[in-house]
């Protein structure tokens, strides 16, 4: 999973004709804090733990049943609270694994849900949905809340062959029918999101997801997945080749593109990790791990600090320390230190690649991205890039 930005959509911001731009999640509620312009954070995102009900082939976190509880409920409104400080109005609360197998998500009082909601933040809760029965999805349409389930194919074999658990497609699907009727997809801007990984598998639905979703007022976050975690392990049956990969993702971009514009309106640039949608998290966000290590986003697992929680809590600092430091503040300004074609791209600060994508496949984070197709030819020549071994 790439977390996209989910209050940024991708592309111009005034379109020609009768266009308009692309519908994004819901990211604010009159409740919350109002966004504070050149504060160090101005959103969070936040795992709960790598523990999961699934073992989907490409997990950059390499989540099972088995992994540990991750940070306590204190250790969470802790962290919560030193981004409030910070300027944080939104929180992610990504899981890495599944959070609704966190006892207390649902409880009112003791979910970081309302604890951020509290401090007047509005959340987005990433979820596999197989655990989504009705009383959450209530519980959740009653809070300041977006919800991004995960859905890989609407064929049941091929989306239980991604999850790796037989039947998962059924759960799934049942989840998402039951957010839709807590109302989640019936508001504006949505507060329903799909996240979509684009693989060997499904590469020829996409389109036809895309309209299902777009159909149902769900916001989808269509996306280019890192090598990372499991998917090393699998990657020869879920990526296309070094040399095709660009190409392969421009000419679905570009479908998903037409589809939008012909039948719904929508206008918008094609360019990675993204269809439709922006990565700005370098700009705005940073990422905290299970372990309590802070870092730039859940594509590049590189850590800038550990936080003073978790296994790790003698060694650590304050967010506000480690945001300031002076390598995390170049994160801020990564459009000044990426490698060229990303630096001199035409999109200009819209853009920077992704960076996961740099990162897992050369070893450095500001190398220029691998997979997009834009200031390169998109042919099929070149050879296979490899990560560098890190310390």
């Amino acid at each position: 999973m790439i977390e996209a930005d989910i209050g940024t959509p991708n592309g111009v911001t005034q379109s020609a004709g009768s266009l308009r731009p692309p519908p994004v999640l819901r990211s604010r509620s009159e409740r919350t804090r109002a966004v504070q312009v050149g504060t160090p954070l101005q959103r969070i995102s936040v795992e709960i733990s790598r523990r999961c009900n699934l073992r989907c082939v490409y997990c950059y976190a390499d989540s099972s049943p088995n992994r540990d509880p991750g940070l306590s409920n204190a250790e969470l409104e802790m962290v919560i609270r030193e981004a409030v400080e910070l300027g944080a109005c939104l929180v992610s609360i990504v899981g890495g694994g599944e959070p609704l197998l966190r006892d207390a998500l649902l409880v009112d009082g003791q979910s970081c849900i309302d604890q951020a909601n509290a401090l007047g933040c509005y959340c987005s809760l990433y979820t596999n949905c197989t655990l989504v029965d009705g009383r959450a999805a209530r519980w959740l349409a009653s809070r300041d809340v977006s919800v991004v389930g995960k859905l890989n194919s609407l064929r049941e074999a091929v989306q239980d062959e991604l999850s790796a658990v037989p039947g998962s497609a059924r759960t799934i699907m049942r989840g998402i029918e039951l957010l839709l009727e807590a109302g989640l997809g019936r508001s504006e801007p949505s507060r329903l999101g799909l996240e979509t990984i684009i693989c060997r598998q499904n590469y020829d639905e996409i389109p036809t997801m895309w309209r299902w979703m777009r159909d149902r007022n769900i916001v989808p976050e269509v996306e280019i997945p890192t090598l990372q975690g499991r998917a090393r392990s699998n990657g020869a049956s879920l990526y296309f080749d070094p040399r095709e990969a660009p190409n392969k993702y421009r000419v679905l971009f570009e479908e998903l593109l037409r589809i939008d514009r012909e039948h719904y309106g929508f206008d918008w640039i094609p360019h990675p990790p993204f269809a439709a949608l922006s990565c700005r998290l370098y700009y705005t966000n940073c990422y905290v791990n299970e372990r309590g290590g802070v870092q730039p986003c859940a594509g590049v697992d590189r850590e800038y600090g550990q936080l003073r929680v978790g296994a790790e809590r003698a060694r650590g600092l304050p967010l506000a320390e480690i945001l300031n430091g002076e390598a995390f503040r170049k994160l801020r300004h990564v459009h000044d230190h990426v490698a060229a074609p990303c630096r001199g791209c035409e999109l200009g600060h819209s853009c920077y690649g992704c960076r996961g994508a740099a990162w897992n496949l050369t070893g450095d984070e500001f190398a220029a991205d691998p997979v997009c197709w834009r200031g390169r030819t998109c042919s099929p020549t070149g050879s296979t890039p490899r990560r560098q071994e890190r310390s």
